[in-house]
């Protein structure tokens, strides 16, 4: 995660995988926040469980804008 999104490393990163019970949503997906020291907090949600996502979902989610800390 650090590594793709050039995080230095005072920056937090948390990632949980979370059940979602939401119409068309898979039964797990998981959360990724990116918590800077100063700036902005950004957050994704990739729709899948957290083994199986490889780190060419990584980069199409992440790399993705997500507009004002909005999930993509």
């Amino acid at each position: 995660m650090r590594t793709l999104l050039g995080l230095d490393d005072d920056t937090a990163v948390m990632i949980r995988q979370l059940a979602c019970t939401e119409p068309g949503c898979p039964p797990l997906e998981t959360v990724v926040a990116v918590l800077p020291m100063d700036g902005a907090a950004r957050r994704w949600t990739l729709r899948r469980p957290a083994d199986q996502i490889t780190e060419d979902d990584l980069r199409a989610g992440l790399l993705t804008p997500a507009p004002d800390g909005a999930s993509s």
